[in-house]
């Protein structure tokens, strides 16, 4: 079994403040890059070597944008059936919010409400759909972009060893880090958004350390 979740949460916290803090210049790229489209693979790659095991540094550079690559093609493919999903439902709230909000007679004023309430109803059921499809899907993506750093692009779709990896760490104990993960990670961003330049320019320094930090705490959720 793998740390426990508070355990794990400070571990990982403490790996990106020891590998950042103690190399400011490298902390410094990392936010220069991960501004640049495309290039930031290079920065992705970086967190895949922490995924790996391997010292976090900028040393070889062509193989860190490459394993981005692969890791971002990875976590599409995953996500594509809730990619599909989302379009589809998007085009059908478009669709019946076109026929509520058409006028009707004004002889019988029910008919419109019941369509009206019937459609909210419907767009409201497929919006958590979408939300409970993609949250399964994701769940399968992260152990799977772990198996990728550590044994090949083809480990990434050995789905029996990927269960296997979900089933030692503890299913629910999985879960539970990763909401838990995703709440704080959501939480840091938000409050920086809300400060309007000084939040936003902090942001861009914070997000290497908050994937660093996710990495490890992946990582170690799988070891």
């Amino acid at each position: 079994m793998s740390i426990g979740i508070g355990e794990n949460l400070t571990a990982s916290f403490g790996f990106a403040k020891d590998k950042l803090g103690g190399n400011i210049g490298t902390w410094l790229i990392l936010s220069i890059l991960n501004l640049i489209p495309i290039v930031n693979w290079i920065v992705y790659g970086t967190f895949v070597k922490i995924l790996r095991g391997d010292e976090p540094d900028l040393n070889n550079m062509g193989k860190a944008f490459v394993d981005g690559l692969l890791a971002l093609i990875i976590g599409l493919i995953y996500m594509i059936v809730p990619i599909i999903l989302i379009v589809l439902v998007s085009v059908g709230m478009f669709t019946v919010g076109s026929v509520t909000m058409t006028p009707m007679s004004q002889a019988s004023p029910v008919v419109p409400m019941i369509t009206a309430g019937a459609g909210f109803a419907l767009m409201f059921g497929l919006i958590i759909l979408c939300i409970i499809v993609a949250f399964l899907f994701a769940l399968f993506a992260k152990p799977a972009v772990v198996n990728f750093a550590r044994n090949g692009f083809g480990a990434a779709f050995r789905l029996g060893e990927i269960f296997r990896m979900i089933s030692k760490a503890g299913w629910l104990k999985y879960i539970l880090s990763l909401i838990l993960f995703w709440i704080i990670f959501g939480a840091i961003i938000f409050i920086c958004v809300l400060i309007p330049i000084v939040g936003w320019i902090l942001l861009i320094f914070i997000m290497p350390f908050l994937y660093f930090w996710g990495s490890k705490y992946l990582a170690n959720l799988f070891e």
